[in-house]
């Protein structure tokens, strides 16, 4: 008798091993489907971080190229030896650059909010992204800005200072397409030249703008930032001025801070 009750004790013991253990593994099969979808941290995305990976820069906007001395230019940039009236001597002005006062309307420093290309009357302005398009509001300079946004994001990217507009709002866009030309807006300030500026909106009115350079698209990053690098030194090497830019102050390429700067 005391056989069987020992052999019935360890049944019931090996049952309740055998329980624990299916119990063990259930509970790690469900906490780990919830932990699904999580960052390298361990933490889970928030909405906010899936719609930001799905926003992304994936055309610079402008042709850029390295520079070509046979032809005089980078892309559709022109190289020109002629001194700016407006006061900076740069095709490329970095995000979060410093205009001085008596280059502003306002005369005060100012950061410069978004990146600015100095190209001819003409050149083709493309959307930076994929999209649709959320305003085309004529702006203080008689010329417009293209506004996009991406997909499930707060974002908005915009091209600033455009003419001849071919998009309307509620147009699909995507990366690449021809959407206007560059304005005339300064014109006269840059030897002929046109102006225009993109930038990363964040907000509401007025927004914050971002670092574009921050939301480069895999595909193009690398490239993109060697060009932008590129401009920079085949400029100073062609205006023989090594001080015209300031690399010691970026903070990535083409941005001198990743601070949000007020619109």
């Amino acid at each position: 008798m005391k056989h069987k009750q020992y052999g019935f004790a360890l049944v019931e013991v090996f049952l309740v091993i055998l329980v624990v253990v299916v119990i063990g593994v259930a509970g790690y099969l469900v906490l780990n489907k919830k932990s699904t979808g999580k960052n390298g941290s361990g933490q889970s995305k928030t909405s906010n971080e899936e719609s930001a990976s799905q926003a992304k820069i994936k055309h610079l906007g402008v042709n850029l190229d390295y520079y070509n001395p046979a032809t005089n230019k980078a892309g559709d940039f022109v190289f020109t030896k002629a001194k700016f009236t407006s006061g900076i001597q740069l095709l490329f002005t970095d995000f979060g650059y410093v205009i001085e006062g008596e280059n502003t309307d306002t005369g005060q420093d100012k950061a410069n909010p978004q990146p600015t290309f100095i190209l001819p009357l003409g050149s083709k302005v493309y959307s930076p992204v994929d999209g649709e398009v959320q305003d085309v509001p004529q702006l203080y300079s008689s010329d417009y800005s293209v506004m996009i946004r991406t997909e499930d994001s707060e974002l908005v990217f915009e091209t600033e200072h455009v003419i001849n507009v071919k998009v309307k709002k509620g147009d699909k866009v995507k990366a690449g397409q021809e959407i206007a030309e560059v304005s005339g807006y300064s014109a006269h300030g840059y030897d002929g030249m046109g102006l225009v500026e993109i930038g990363v909106l964040r907000g509401g009115n007025p927004p914050e703008h971002l670092c574009p350079f921050d939301y480069l698209d895999d595909s193009i990053k690398d490239e993109t930032i060697n060009k932008i690098n590129a401009l920079k030194k085949s400029w100073e090497e062609y205006r023989g001025d090594d001080n015209l830019y300031d690399e010691s102050k970026e903070v990535t390429p083409g941005c001198l801070t990743q601070d949000p700067i007020p619109g």
